[in-house]
């Protein structure tokens, strides 16, 4: 799409009679249009981060991204990266990652994001997550009292290699000076969780794609689903609720429209290069939660 002193230009010469064509999604992967793009929408991220996140950090992160969705709907991105700012969490891949499914691109909070968002709660002073190798020392016996029911050792002699294949992955938190139940998560386990849970799974078999999540990084979800568990039995807030429900969301929309619970989409009249593709309905966020101020008993599903 031409600048504002290219149209004059045109305007002057007589050569704007047609309006211009709209710049197809694929040139958010060129740079400059990327970073373009970013800044027209700049407004609408900063004030969705909270107050402790880096907003100039938080768009090159983003604007690192745009070209692995290049073929995605200028919509779903804003939806999806609007999604990270509102949690605060990065799409780094490692607390939030934004993928692209066929031309959707969708905002999938990873294990350290829901780790990030439990730190948050006051009453909160540690979380852990690690997993067990074959050859590592531990042990776990319940009918012991907390903390001498778990153990677990790694073999720091070994590489990670040589300590053989992941068995567990476990997850506990430290809440004012005491530990919490430890989540225990073995393969199995987080096969059931996948077969029961997982539509996004179930439609990826069944149309034989096999692009979930849960087939192109296993252990990803595998770790999320242990987090995830844990979140039932540590106090908990608002946010860290919304954004289970946002992830089972994303999760759906793999098997229908996407819906990113209270995100805020560009209408046309402010999204100056919208390519027209707009959703039913535009929601609001929510008044920001406080940490810590939400149902401590949230349950929600399991890991999509």
């Amino acid at each position: 799409m031409p600048d504002l002193k290219d149209r004059v230009k045109q305007a002057a010469s007589g050569q704007d009679d047609q309006p211009p064509e709209q710049a197809p999604v694929t040139d958010l992967a060129v740079g400059d249009t990327a970073r373009q793009w970013l800044q027209r929408r700049q407004t609408f991220f900063a004030d969705a981060l909270p107050r402790h996140v880096d907003k100039a950090h938080f768009m090159a992160v983003a604007h690192s991204l745009l070209p692995k969705l290049k073929n995605c709907t200028t919509p779903s991105i804003h939806t999806a990266l609007l999604a990270c700012a509102r949690f605060g969490l990065e799409p780094d891949g490692r607390q939030a990652a934004i993928i692209p499914y066929k031309n959707i691109a969708t905002f999938q909070p990873m294990y350290e994001g829901y780790i990030d968002l439990m730190y948050r709660h006051p009453r909160i002073d540690s979380v852990h997550f690690n997993w067990v190798r074959e050859k590592d020392q531990w042990d776990y016996t319940p009918t012991e009292p907390s903390p001498r029911d778990f153990f677990h050792k790694p073999r720091i002699d070994l590489t990670e290699e040589e300590r053989g294949p992941v068995i567990l992955a476990y997850a506990f938190a430290w809440i004012e000076g005491r530990r919490s139940q430890v989540i225990i998560l073995n393969r199995k386990q987080a096969e059931a969780i996948r077969d029961k849970y997982s539509r996004a799974y179930k439609k990826a078999e069944r149309e034989g794609t096999k692009d979930s999540p849960w087939h192109t990084d296993f252990d990803a979800m595998w770790a999320k689903s242990a987090v995830r568990r844990l979140v039932k039995v540590v106090p908990t807030s608002t946010e860290l609720t919304e954004l289970i429900q946002t992830d089972d969301d994303a999760d759906d929309g793999q098997a229908a429209p996407p819906v990113i619970r209270g995100t805020v989409i560009a209408r046309d009249d402010q999204d100056p290069d919208s390519d027209g593709e707009q959703p039913t309905t535009a929601a609001s966020w929510p008044a920001t939660a406080q940490p810590g101020s939400g149902d401590r008993n949230a349950e929600g599903g399991e890991s999509a």
